[in-house]
C-alpha cells in the first residue's frame, strides 16, 4: 500500500511571500533570497510544463535542497494538484542511491511543494553537450539507472519520462534518476482522469510506441526499458533515436520507423552495445528485456567482457518482421468485407472471359461484356463501402487511391498499345501481371509487409503467362491470383475490424 504522503500538509506559514504563478523567473545563479515557509529560495534551477525547481536552503536543518513546486502556484487546477500528488506518492516510497531522495512533501498557502536532495552537478543532457560518451561510460550510467528503475518497478512505480535531462550526476559522478512528474502507480487501474482524451504523456523522442498511442502493448516496465534504450542511444550517437521537426512527426517515426543502427552514426560503438541498445528499442514490448534488471545484467556482461544474452537480428528475422510490418490498420479495418467482395467479383469476371473464349465466342464479346459487368459491380461495392464519402479522406486513402488509379491507367494504356501493335488482346495479361506485382510491392512498403509476397507471386505469374500468350485460360489464372490476393488482404482487415469493434 503506497502511503498518501501528499496529505501530510504542514500548517500555513504567514511569513511566506512567494507564489510561483506570479513570481518572475529568476535566472540560474541569480540571488533570490525569498522565504517560503521553512525554506529560503536561492535561485531557479529548472522549469518545465507543470513545475519549477529551485535551489533552496531548509532553515530548520541548515541544508541545501531542491524545492519543486507547481508552476501555477495557488492558481493550479485540480488536475495539476492531483498529478503533483501522484508524483509525491510515487517518490515517497523510493529510497535508492540512484534515485533523487525526497525529504518532505507539503503545502504553504496553497502552494504545493516537494523538498528533494540537491544534486549540484550536470545532467546527462548537459554532459552530452561535450560530445558522445565512450561506450563503457555510457553503459555504466545506464546500468546504474536500470537497477534504480527495477527497484522502482518492484515498488509499483513507472517513470514514463526517461531522458538524459532527467538523469543527474552527483559529485561522485553517480547517476541519479529525477523528475517522476509523469510517474504511474502500477496498482492504479488508470490515470485518465488526470489527462485529456488522447493526450500523449512523455517526451516524443524517448517514448515507447505503446506510450505514443500504438495498439501493440500496454504501458508497463517494458515502457521504461524502451526509455532507457533511447537514453543509451543518445549517449552513444549524440542524438535520440527519433527526432523530427514537430512532435507529431516524431511520434509517427516512433510508431512506424526503425531506429538507425548506432554504428552507422558512430562507428566506434561496440557491436554488443549496439545489440543491447536496439533490443531495448524494439517496437513490441515482448521483444525487449523483460525487466530493467535483465538490461542491467547484459550491460554488466558487456562491461566485463562476458557474452550478452541479447542477440542481433539475422536476415531471416528481418525478413519476417518486414512481412509482418503494417501501417494504417485503423484506417482500413472497415474495408475487410469490401475487399473480399472485390476479389470475388474480379475472379468471376476473369473466369467468365476464359469460359467464353473456350466456348468459341467472339473475342470482343468474351472480353468486354464480362469486363463492363465486372467494373459496374466493383463500382457498386465501392459505393457501398464508401457511402459516406466516395473520395479519399486521409493520407492513407490518398496513397491507396493513387496507387490503384495509376495501376488502372497503366493497364488500359497497355491494352491500347498491344491493340495498336496488332497483338491479340490476351497478350495483355503477362505485362499486366508485372504491373500488378509492382502495385503490391508499393502496398507492401506502405500498408502491409505480406503484400511483398503477393508481389513476388504476381511476377511469377507474369513469367508463366508470357510462356503461353495464346492460352484461353490466361484470364482465369490472372483473375484467380487477383481473387486470392484481395482475399488475403480482406481477411486481414476484416479480423482487425472485429478486434476493434
Amino acid at each position: 500500500m503506497v502511503p498518501d504522503v501528499a496529505e501530510q500538509v504542514p500548517p500555513t506559514n504567514p511569513e511566506s511571500t512567494l507564489h510561483t504563478a506570479t513570481q518572475p523567473a529568476c535566472p540560474e545563479g541569480a540571488s533570490l533570497a525569498r522565504r517560503f515557509g521553512d525554506y529560503e529560495l536561492i535561485h531557479e534551477i529548472a522549469r518545465g510544463g507543470m513545475g519549477v525547481v529551485w535551489k533552496a536552503r531548509q532553515l530548520s536543518l541548515d541544508r541545501v535542497v531542491a524545492l519543486k513546486s507547481i508552476l501555477a502556484g495557488p492558481l493550479a487546477g485540480e488536475a495539476e494538484v492531483q498529478r503533483f500528488r501522484l508524483e509525491a506518492r510515487a517518490v515517497a516510497v523510493l529510497q535508492h542511491p540512484n534515485i533523487v531522495a525526497v525529504y518532505e512533501v507539503g503545502s504553504v498557502e496553497g502552494q504545493h511543494y516537494l523538498s528533494m536532495e540537491y544534486v549540484p552537478n550536470a545532467s546527462l543532457a548537459e554532459r552530452l553537450r561535450e560530445g558522445v560518451l565512450p561506450g563503457r561510460l555510457a553503459a555504466h550510467y545506464v546500468h546504474d539507472v536500470a537497477l534504480a528503475l527495477h527497484y522502482a518497478h518492484e515498488k509499483g512505480v513507472l517513470h514514463r519520462d526517461l531522458k538524459p535531462a532527467n538523469i543527474l550526476l552527483d559529485e561522485h559522478d553517480r547517476p541519479k534518476l529525477a523528475d517522476f512528474g509523469l510517474a504511474k502507480i502500477l496498482t492504479q487501474k488508470r490515470d485518465a482522469d488526470l489527462t485529456g482524451t488522447g493526450d500523449v504523456l512523455g517526451t516524443p523522442s524517448y517514448m515507447a510506441p505503446e506510450q505514443a498511442g500504438a495498439e501493440n502493448g500496454v504501458i508497463g516496465p517494458a515502457t521504461d526499458v524502451y526509455g532507457l534504450g533511447a537514453v543509451l542511444y543518445e549517449l552513444l550517437t549524440g542524438r535520440p533515436p527519433f527526432k523530427a521537426e514537430s512532435s507529431m512527426e516524431t511520434v509517427l517515426q516512433v510508431l512506424n520507423q526503425d531506429p538507425v543502427p548506432p554504428r552507422l552514426l558512430n562507428p566506434h560503438v561496440d557491436p554488443d552495445l549496439e545489440t543491447i541498445c536496439l533490443k531495448c528499442l524494439e517496437k513490441e514490448p515482448g521483444r525487449r528485456y523483460a525487466t530493467a534488471r535483465d538490461l542491467a545484467q547484459d550491460l554488466e556482461n558487456y562491461a566485463s567482457g562476458e557474452p550478452i544474452s541479447a542477440r542481433g537480428v539475422n536476415i531471416l528475422e528481418r525478413l519476417t518482421r518486414a512481412l509482418a510490418a503494417s501501417q494504417y490498420d485503423k484506417e482500413f479495418r472497415s474495408w475487410g468485407v469490401g475487399l473480399i467482395l472485390f476479389g470475388v467479383i474480379i475472379f468471376l469476371g476473369h473466369a467468365s472471359v476464359s469460359i467464353l473464349l473456350a466456348m468459341g465466342e467472339p473475342t470482343s464479346l468474351a472480353f468486354w461484356v464480362p469486363r463492363i459487368t465486372q467494373f459496374a459491380l466493383l463500382g457498386l461495392v465501392l459505393w457501398f463501402v464508401r457511402s459516406k464519402s466516395p473520395w479519399p479522406t486521409s493520407k492513407a486513402e490518398r496513397l491507396l487511391w493513387a496507387t490503384w488509379l495509376g495501376y488502372l491507367l497503366g493497364y488500359f494504356c497497355m491494352s491500347l498499345v498491344i491493340a495498336q501493335l496488332g497483338h491479340p488482346h490476351g497478350h495483355v495479361f503477362a505485362p499486366a501481371a508485372v504491373l500488378t506485382g509492382l502495385a503490391f510491392f508499393v502496398m507492401g512498403c506502405h500498408l502491409w509487409g505480406f503484400c511483398y509476397v503477393l508481389g513476388v507471386a504476381w511476377m511469377g505469374l507474369a513469367v508463366l503467362l508470357a510462356s503461353q500468350p495464346e492460352s484461353n485460360w490466361s484470364p482465369f489464372w490472372f483473375g484467380t491470383l487477383w481473387g486470392l490476393s484481395l482475399l488475403a488482404v480482406g481477411i486481414r482487415y476484416y479480423r482487425l475490424g472485429q478486434q476493434g469493434a
